[in-house]
């Protein structure tokens, strides 16, 4: 049961940067053992059964038809989404910024998530201490609850930045705060921790026994809307859309393994009926020769199982802003930083097919889009995309139809 209590009104981050202290990231797990010399151990699907009818992902269905040529990567017509490709029931949904929120995948006991599935964006990517985050995106549709709600990191930046967004999080280290301070959008960061709800559109869940922060997309709008914050349609221009199957495929992949760490990992396993990919996310931890357990990652909120119809590592360079190793018992610190602004490589799939492709974003203020090598437009199939993002020190294996990615950053 959605219990709504008392939040102190921390709304700008600004307000929050000016808080004493040398808090260091949360979330942290214990130090991963030492390595084998084994990069990707042998997994052990858990047996699943397929989807039913009723937890196909809203996305399956398009409500009108994409024209051959399709959409983007500019002038999309009003009632399209330039996130997606897909229209949109009510153009005017459009007239915002869209909504991002930090969502929390460890402990395991926080899964399944609420609103995931109801994202038209979501960007996975290494937090700290073995373990990533999602920050999820909604614009088309919204999600009348997100969450767990958790930190920021440093790559937020880089994500508001891109699609001019409001961000809802909760808390961040100090460092981490500093930064996004002095963004020039701290008017846009929600950082709602206590007080009375409504109004805010923040939340706890069962206070009393879960404690997670959830948030309403609608609200989080209105919310930076009654404050006076422009919130009206941005330039989101940037990808381009296209349902017919792209040339130059480097050939079929079934199933793409991301590990982050012996802790965190996943697949993406394509449905060529639905043509799109489910995720199946980590049941335990890879240590002792437990080997790789899984499990169909599914949101709370709507029942379905979490699906992409695009799925797209990202290798971004990865490197320490700041790191304190591990001493006496105590986790090390590591607070993350990226360079998201230039090219770099990536890997797209769609369709069933395996694209090696370049993520270019020009400026700190343009969305991201892909391209070939010759720097022809790369069409994503209309629908939402996953983004995975990795650094450049990542292993990739190929073996027949399954791509395995190891993460790694030291």
């Amino acid at each position: 049961m959605l219990k709504r209590i008392s939040f102190f009104s921390a709304f700008l981050l600004v307000t929050l940067a000016c808080g004493a202290g040398t808090t260091q990231p949360t979330d942290l797990l214990t130090p991963e053992p030492t390595p084998t010399d084994v990069i990707f151990p042998t997994p052990t699907p858990e047996p699943t059964v397929p989807p039913t009818a009723t937890e196909i992902p809203p996305t399956v269905e398009v409500s009108a038809p994409i024209p051959q040529e399709g959409y983007g990567p500019d002038n999309f017509p009003a009632n399209v989404n330039p996130l997606t490709g897909l229209v949109v029931d009510d153009a005017t949904i459009l007239d915002r910024r869209p909504v991002s929120v930090k969502v929390n995948n460890y402990p395991r006991s926080n899964r399944p998530q609420w609103g995931l599935s109801l994202a038209d964006i979501v960007y996975e990517y290494y937090h700290n201490n073995e373990i990533p985050r999602f920050h999820a995106i909604f614009y088309g549709q919204n999600a009348s609850q997100v969450g767990p709600i958790r930190s920021a990191r440093l790559f937020d930046d880089y994500l508001v930045d891109a699609y001019d967004s409001i961000l809802n999080y909760g808390s961040a280290d100090f460092r981490i705060r500093d930064r996004l301070a002095a963004s020039g959008y701290g008017n846009r960061l929600v950082v709602l921790l206590e007080g009375s709800c409504p109004p805010t559109p923040v939340c706890r869940y069962e206070p009393a026994v879960l404690n997670y922060l959830v948030s309403d997309t609608a609200e989080l709008t209105k919310w930076v809307t009654n404050l006076g914050v422009e919130n009206g349609r941005q330039n989101l221009d940037g990808m381009a859309f296209q349902d017919q199957v792209p040339a130059a495929s480097q050939g079929q992949v079934d199933r793409v393994y991301i590990r982050y760490s012996y802790a965190a990992y996943s697949f993406w396993e394509y449905d060529p009926g639905l043509r799109i990919y489910y995720r199946h996310q980590d049941t335990r931890e890879d240590i002792g020769g437990a080997g790789e357990g899984y499990a169909l990652l599914t949101d709370r909120l709507t029942g379905y199982h979490i699906a992409a119809d695009n799925v797209v590592v990202l290798i971004i360079p990865h490197f320490y802003n700041h790191y304190q190793p591990p001493s006496n018992g105590t986790p090390a610190v590591e607070v993350v930083d990226m360079n998201f602004v230039g090219t770099g490589k990536a890997y797209a799939f769609r369709d069933g097919q395996s694209y090696e492709l370049e993520w270019v974003r020009p400026t700190d203020g343009s969305t991201i889009y892909l391209q070939y090598p010759d720097g022809t437009r790369w069409p994503f199939k209309p629908g939402t995309t996953w983004f995975q993002v990795m650094s450049d020190l990542t292993l990739l294996e190929k073996v027949e139809t399954v791509w395995r990615f190891q993460f790694a950053i030291r």
